[in-house]
């Protein structure tokens, strides 16, 4: 197994915040103007429904922030443990060399 570098704090707690902050953005894309547009409809068609379920804006952006945060971190370890970087072979090089045997 390789060696692990020594982890940067300032480097994961940058990762936690950018994920809480695509969480939020996607937690308000994806749940929160779709839950609007539902409650705006239904309240202009005077529908009988019960919209109380659905959650108010500050849990959906928390959640958001937190299952973002989470995937954040989660990929932070495991690029750690699962480098990302693969073995390709060096065309370049074998190109040079059929340049200067001409």
């Amino acid at each position: 197994m390789r060696q692990l570098d020594p982890v940067n704090p300032t480097q994961f707690l940058k990762s936690a915040a950018l994920g809480a902050l695509t969480g939020i953005v996607f937690a308000v894309v994806l749940v929160a103007l779709p839950g609007a547009a539902l409650i705006f409809v239904v309240g202009v068609l005077e529908l009988p429904w019960d919209l109380s379920w659905f959650p108010g804006i500050f849990t959906i952006m928390t959640l958001g922030g937190a299952a973002g945060a989470f995937f954040a971190v989660i990929l932070f370890i495991k690029d750690r443990h699962v480098p990302y970087v693969e073995e390709v072979q060096d065309f370049e090089e074998e190109s040079e060399n059929d340049r200067f045997k001409r």
